[in-house]
């Protein structure tokens, strides 16, 4: 069973000269070994790396400066659909102009098994000659004087990312080298609250970021060193922002808190660090040339240096609760660099005796990032960080609304079923009108197709880190999985399987088709039916496997599902083994009743489980264990020989339910209604 997963891995694999989606890119920019920095700054010879900055210059062959180019990597930290940034190169003219793009390293899951590399490509050469200051709309109209760039069909939250991505990384090297000032931050206000928090009140509240490098981390463990620290770590720093009261009271005791921000100017914070460790995070260079050199905060291509003025030594924290700390220290950072609002990075700067002489170290560099909570810092403007999935909202508010009313009349058809199965040619009509809108305008028109990657992301971000704004960045799909969360809880995964997934309507349609043409008809016999049924839930819990293992690998064996190749991309400009697969599943469907849903679909597995503590199914009576008139005419032959329902099989046609309340059908009804008339008739 596992062998349709393997070969579907397999098969999807990248070529070995593909150069998307294996290894991550974590590396700086370098322009003259693996960064095609030509490519995106034409007219640029040679590129020399600027010291102690992320971008390089480039010069034309007379040596004359052409622009600048950086990697997104060494500036910004957005991430894609896959949880992992777009490493894109871009190219910065004297002008102030976008002079190119390109993607080098990528892992999303529609780009890697569904739409071609190119469409990312060209959606990033879409940039050249755009202004560093000017605003983009994707998917939209332009404001006055800006610009907009397509979205790329089916990939929403890749390119939201990747235009942040570029925007982001362009305009903070601009700012850098001058030929754009410096965006005004986003302004915000702290929140000052009593009394002073308790330790364990900070950390709930998590108020602070922290940073722990083991000793292994800094290679001082292994063979031939001589550990005499045990488990300590070399630094474990607990640091935050400290001007709020609450904050700052309780880590540094009123008097010193009310002394040091009496004296901040406008622009300046309380940095507070704590530290405990075999290391010391303070270093030596405070006390030869007032620098310290072990730590410093970055905020994009800002940073923050800090000197002995700006430093209070602290023996450790006065919060209520608080654990013991070796050292500690009050920062107060300096220019006006640092924007409170906004994620920071502590950089710690390692060293250690690396036995190759008297004096020689070694050098290790460790970053965390933090962002201050809203109960301590509040933006009183919109959030950065937020407009990924703000934007993807604002984006097309009609396909918005009209799926929203689509998913509400089906739940309407649901809430008010004893209208809608009290006669069975009302009931088959509105079902033969939902599953045509679902597969022509919810699937075609609209690309509404969900499916069993959104269940393998959210299993990821469970196991690593939940990302609301993940979820938030498609609109449709958003809505999509709450619908389907409510009915399935509440009547069954029929209501989503049965009436509006795209896939299976088409599926079903075809099934119709093939009656209309009075081709043959087949089904396997019970023995073989009942096992074989099992294998989607085999290979729902193997993709889980797989994803959690390698996602890429996971990403692409999920292509055992045909949606992307129904809605997404053309099947016919595929590779042969996807064309192939699809062609063999709606060959099928014409003479079987939707084979896929059946036993392969891993998304319909994964629905079945919830739905087998579903709140309201359809009505039965004990007589139904004796009647076969249901039964017989059950698709999804999900009615037991007990007269139960299986609510795992069940796809909600309700047709049972119709005849449930027909007295021309239902044994027990037909009995009462002769009676009746015979009564009538005597009387």
């Amino acid at each position: 069973m596992f062998a349709l997963l393997a070969l579907f891995s397999a098969l999807a694999a990248d070529p070995p000269a593909q150069a998307y989606g294996h290894e991550e890119r974590r590396g700086t920019l370098e322009c003259e070994q693996t960064d095609p920095c030509a490519d995106v700054l034409p007219g640029a010879v040679r590129f020399v790396r600027v010291d102690g900055k992320p971008y390089a210059e480039g010069y034309d062959g007379e040596g004359r400066l052409v622009g600048w180019v950086v990697l997104s990597n060494d500036v910004v930290d957005i991430k894609g659909y896959s949880g992992k940034p777009l490493s894109t190169l871009v190219g910065l003219s004297q002008e102030g102009e976008i002079t190119g793009g390109k993607v080098v390293h990528h892992s999303e899951p529609i780009l890697l098994v569904g739409i071609p590399e190119q469409a990312l490509q060209d959606f990033v050469g879409a940039y050249v000659g755009v202004k560093a200051g000017e605003p983009v709309a994707v998917g939209g109209a332009a404001s006055e004087g800006g610009h907009s760039v397509d979205i790329v069909s089916g990939a929403t939250v890749t390119v939201l990312a990747e235009n942040r991505t570029i925007l982001d990384s362009v305009r903070s090297l601009a700012e850098d080298v001058g030929v754009m000032e410096r965006a005004p931050m986003v302004p915000g206000h702290w929140v000052e609250a009593e009394p002073p928090w308790t330790w364990a009140e900070l950390e709930k509240k998590e108020v602070f970021g922290r940073l722990t490098v083991s000793q292994e981390q800094m290679g001082s463990t292994g063979e031939g060193y001589q550990d005499t620290r045990g488990t300590e770590p070399f630094v474990d720093l607990w640091f935050t922002l400290a001007d709020a009261p609450q904050v700052g009271i309780a880590l540094l005791g009123e008097h010193v808190y009310r002394r040091a921000r009496a004296g901040l100017q406008e622009g300046e914070h309380l940095f507070v660090i704590l530290g405990n460790g075999s290391s010391s995070f303070k270093g030596s260079g405070f006390v030869r040339g007032g620098i310290f050199d072990r730590i410093r905060v970055e905020q994009g291509l800002s940073g923050v240096l800090f000197r002995d003025v700006d430093y209070t030594n602290l023996s450790g924290s006065e919060a209520e609760g608080s654990p013991e700390f070796k050292e500690g220290a009050l920062f107060i950072t300096r220019g006006g660099q640092l924007d409170p609002g906004q994620r920071f990075e502590l950089v710690f700067l390692g060293s250690r005796f690396d036995g190759k002489g008297a004096y020689s170290r070694e050098f290790h560099t460790f970053r965390a990032e933090h962002r201050l909570p809203r109960s301590v810092y509040q933006l009183d403007g919109p959030d950065p960080e937020s407009r990924i999935w703000r934007q993807a909202w604002a984006s097309n508010p009609l396909k918005t609304a009209v799926v929203a009313a689509w998913l509400l009349a089906v739940a309407g058809v649901f809430a008010a079923r004893r209208y809608t199965t009290a006669r069975m040619e009302r009931l088959k009509r509105l079902h033969i009108g939902f599953l045509l809108f679902a597969f022509l305008v919810g699937g075609l028109v609209l690309g509404v197709q969900p499916s069993v990657t959104q269940i393998l992301t959210a299993v990821g971000s469970l196991v690593h880190e939940w990302r609301w704004g993940l979820f938030l960045s498609d609109p449709v799909l958003f809505l999509s999985w709450i619908f389907i969360a409510v009915v399935t809880l509440i009547w069954g995964r029929g209501v989503f399987c049965g009436w509006t997934c795209p896939y299976g309507a088409m599926s079903e349609l075809l099934y119709k088709v093939g009656r209309l043409l009075r081709l043959p008809h087949f089904e396997l016999p019970d023995p073989i039916h009942n096992r074989l049924r099992y294998l989607r839930y085999v290979i729902l819990f193997g993709l889980i496997g797989l994803y959690l293992w390698d996602p890429i690998q996971g990403e692409k064996a999920a292509e055992i599902e045909p949606f992307k190749s129904t809605f997404f991309v053309s099947f016919w400009t595929r590779e042969w083994y996807y064309a192939g697969w699809w062609l063999a599943l709606a060959a099928g469907s014409l003479i079987y009743w939707r084979p896929f849903c059946r036993y392969l679909c891993p998304l319909g597995a994964g629905l079945a489980i919830p739905s087998s503590v579903r709140l309201s199914g359809p009505y039965r009576r004990d007589f139904c264990s004796k009647c076969k008139i249901c039964t017989r005419g059950c698709e999804p032959r999900a009615i037991r020989d007990d007269g139960t329902i299986d609510p795992r099989e069940c796809l909600s046609c309700m047709e049972c339910e119709a005849n449930w309340r027909d007295d021309q059908v239902c044994p027990p009804l037909v009995k009462t209604r002769r009676d009746r008339e015979r009564a009538q008739e005597l009387s």
